[in-house]
């Protein structure tokens, strides 16, 4: 019986999800100029193929030796410094995940190219995104994918040595976290998130409000609200992400789920959506103070699902949610220079803690105190 790992089912998972994500913007860009299923070309997408495998086998030969030079010089010098491994497993996901999204939206061009583009379909909906926009958001996934891959393949092949050469250990996050630190935790997440979000909707509406246009008038306090709440839209969207990938996270889900302030949020925001029909203030007032809560409490994930790959989703998610639903809830593009120097500032900020949460969770502890440790 052939057994087959977690570890490898959940990278398989990922890879596709990754080569989907990837599919969008290729069907884009394959679509522009078919006309019919004939108009599709095979060939470029055969040769992309090929190069991922080659380009892939290749990258892991390297990352195979780079990890033994690693270790060699680690014994040498006693000394933790970075490693290689993740620069490779980069390059290999990005190969891979590119020439699959192509062939995937190749395939999507393909079987509706003979047919006119119906409204409301896949090839329509993409219409709707800024193609820059598709390619950050596949960019992204594939590199938190290759995140992953790679600290797998370090615990696999990299932490083992060391710890066993006496040199350093992994650091092990704890299970669950006492009630006052998950408290700093949550409001941590929280007040990252507000900022992300903030920039924004601060890139959309700085500009227009330094050309002299007036917001609408609901729009400051609908942007307000989006600010405060978005982070609980995420939380919700991994929450839901954590049922489908199956035990632990399923448990820690269910954990997080049966406290009593996530069965608030969720329940006023149901109740807001439920009851707006008859009543709209009342339905608004529920629904936007259970996303607040939702937002502040992070429903009780981030203290309780694993890390660090729930905190690194939630920065990009949180990122991205801000220009893939803009300022009137479609997606869209900061604007002039004020719109991308806020954008590239929140993108900088997410970035940094992003990457100091991944340190704080995911860091090898030296065993003696050395100057490049980490």
């Amino acid at each position: 019986m052939i057994v087959v790992s977690r570890g490898f089912l959940a990278a398989l998972v990922m890879g596709v999800i990754a080569t989907v994500i990837a599919a969008a913007p290729a069907t884009v860009l394959v679509g522009e100029d078919v006309r019919g299923s004939a108009d599709v070309d095979w060939q470029p997408v055969l040769v992309a193929a090929v190069v991922a495998v080659v380009g892939a086998l290749v990258c892991m030969g390297l990352r195979a030796v780079s990890t033994r030079r690693y270790l060699e010089r680690a014994a040498a010098t006693r000394e933790v410094r970075w490693s290689p491994a993740f620069a490779y497993t980069l390059v290999i996901w990005l190969l891979l995940v590119s020439a699959g999204g192509f062939a995937f939206g190749s395939y999507l061009v393909f079987q509706s190219a003979d047919a006119p583009v119906e409204p409301g379909s896949y090839r329509d909906n993409l219409t709707k995104y800024p193609l820059p926009l598709l390619f950050i958001g596949a960019a992204l996934v594939a590199i938190g994918c290759a995140g992953y891959a790679a600290l797998k393949y370090r615990r696999s092949n990299e932490f083992p040595v060391l710890e066993e050469l006496g040199i350093a250990r992994v650091v092990t996050p704890p299970g669950k976290l006492p009630k006052a630190e998950a408290f700093k935790v949550r409001t941590r997440f929280w007040i990252e998130g507000v900022i992300i979000d903030g920039l924004a909707f601060a890139s959309g509406i700085v500009p227009r409000l330094l050309n002299g246009e007036k917001p609408a008038d609901d729009e400051l306090p609908k942007g307000l609200i989006s600010i405060i709440g978005g982070p609980g839209i995420i939380s919700f969207a991994l929450l839901v992400a954590m049922f489908l990938l199956g035990w632990p996270a399923r448990s820690s889900a269910l954990d997080a789920l049966r406290q009593p302030s996530s069965l608030a949020a969720i329940g006023m925001t149901g109740l807001g959506f439920a009851i707006g029909d008859q009543n709209q203030l009342a339905g608004s007032i529920l629904a936007t103070a259970g996303v607040i809560l939702a937002s502040a409490t992070c429903l009780n994930i981030m203290d309780r699902g694993s890390q660090p790959w729930l905190g690194f989703v939630y920065f990009i998610g949180t990122y991205l949610l801000g220009y893939f639903m803009g300022q009137s809830g479609d997606p869209a593009l900061p604007e002039g220079f004020s719109g991308w120097a806020l954008a590239i500032g929140g993108a900088v900020f997410a970035a940094r803690e992003g990457r100091e949460h991944w340190r704080k969770w995911a860091a090898l502890e030296p065993l003696r105190e050395t100057p490049n440790a980490g």
